[in-house]
């Protein structure tokens, strides 16, 4: 489902926001808020623009800007949130948590496709900074389709190593939580 209307969208994100209880860089907000699939890209631009307008979030200055609900956002959230489909409201919470814990960790992502002479090899890894969380080589016979496979990695590669954790545990549900 993707929220389409102006006044769901402002809501879901102040919603986020207000489930974050820290300050956030415009970066990170976007990426919980775009990362289910529930707002576009052009749609929380827009919306979120809006909402610092209106006041109901606050642009706090330092180094780097960053975004926190206001007073006004939280009484708004209040009364609107609950129009939210509970089903958004409950998975929206779960990968804005699960983001923000992956964030937090330090998480850095590198990866690379070369050639082997036969095919293209992909490799990837993740670290937090002490520990090496997840290393991928393998190979590929077509560049593109290696490729492809970098910029899943580079993009999403939270979701990768969260899905490589649930299947390597047993635990494959929330891959199928959508």
């Amino acid at each position: 489902m993707v929220l389409s209307d102006k006044t769901e969208i402002k809501t879901f994100i102040l919603y986020v926001l207000s489930n974050i209880k820290e300050p956030v860089d415009f970066n990170t907000l976007h990426d919980v808020v775009v990362q289910d699939g529930f707002v576009q890209y052009i749609d929380f631009v827009g919306s979120f623009a809006e909402l610092l307008d209106a006041g109901q979030v606050d642009e706090l200055q330092g180094e780097k800007a960053m975004y926190q609900i206001s007073n006004n956002g939280l009484i708004a959230v209040r009364e609107l949130s609950p129009k939210l489909y509970g089903s958004i409201r409950e998975k929206a919470l779960r990968s804005t948590l699960r983001l923000l814990a992956f964030y937090k960790q330090g998480a850095k992502i590198s990866s690379t496709v070369e050639s082997d002479g036969d095919g293209w090899r992909f490799d990837c890894e993740l670290t937090n900074g002490k520990h090496r969380l997840l290393n991928i080589s393998t190979y590929f016979t077509d560049y593109d389709y290696a490729q492809r496979v970098k910029t899943n990695f580079d993009d999403h590669a939270e979701n990768v190593y969260k899905g490589t954790m649930a299947l390597l545990s047993g635990d494959v549900n929330f891959i199928f939580d959508k």
